[in-house]
């Protein structure tokens, strides 16, 4: 199908449903036509060449068309997808956002299933695609991305820390194997991730609570696995990042009302 057919068949919003098993990935691909997650539950990371981007019930994602991405899955995941047409698309941005997901986001990305589509009338429909398009374009975005070094002497130590980051006890146990002076090492992480290293491993320890509490663990059981010894230290290092604390997270689609 060449663009000028894939423009005029595709429609604008286009809803899908999918559920993955904890860990599986999806490889690095791109589609012609951009797309929208959001969680029912669980959570995804979303990798893109330059950063990673997490997913969970309070957030949403977009990826533009022919961007480059991988996805992961984590426990009891279930995702929405909405398929968005490259003229609808060339309206949404060009660059991966993570955004707050709302009630009202979350009934229009229902509203794009095509059960729904068909039993309402080509007005209502556009109506309610103009909407969504409002919506997402004034959501506010949510800090849960991470931007990920390239260079060798520290890229490493990225993976491993946003695979296992409560395996990590200290910033100097973590880089003591770092084929570099200290110095060198903080001057690399400021210079690609714009954090000192101290930040990027925070950053990277909310991620993985998040996801954590997102599959439904409990706060005090995410607050161990991170190496806290205690709920209390955990919750200021979470209200720190995020703004809210991780029962106030749980309680509630954290990002909602902001």
């Amino acid at each position: 199908m060449n663009i000028n057919q894939y423009r005029t068949k595709r429609p604008r919003y286009l809803g899908d449903i999918e559920s993955q098993e904890a860990g599986e990935n999806s490889d690095w691909h791109s589609h012609e036509f951009g797309q929208l997650i959001s969680a029912d539950s669980g959570s995804m990371y979303v990798g893109t060449p330059d950063r990673i981007l997490l997913l969970s019930p309070a957030m949403a994602v977009w990826i533009p068309p022919n961007a480059q991405h991988w996805l992961r899955f984590g426990s009891e995941n279930v995702m929405r997808y909405v398929d968005v047409s490259r003229d609808e698309a060339e309206r949404l941005g060009s660059t991966c956002r993570v955004f707050a997901m709302t009630p009202l986001l979350g009934a229009l990305f229902r509203a794009t299933m095509p059960d729904g589509l068909t039993a309402r009338t080509t007005r209502h429909i556009s109506a309610l695609y103009a909407l969504l398009r409002l919506e997402i374009q004034s959501a506010q975005d949510v800090p849960l991305s991470l931007v990920m070094p390239q260079d060798k002497r520290i890229r490493g130590f990225a993976e491993a820390a946003l695979d296992d980051p409560g395996n990590i006890r200290s910033v100097n146990a973590w880089l003591s194997d770092a084929p570099a002076s200290r110095k060198t090492i903080e001057r690399l992480f400021i210079s690609e991730t714009g954090m000192p290293p101290s930040r990027w491993l925070r950053h990277a320890r909310v991620f993985h609570a998040v996801s954590l509490l997102a599959s439904g663990q409990k706060v005090t059981t995410v607050a161990l696995d991170m190496g806290y010894e205690s709920t209390s230290a955990f919750s200021y290092m979470f209200r720190q990042t995020l703004g809210v604390s991780p029962r106030e997270f749980v309680a509630k689609p954290a990002f909602a009302t902001l």
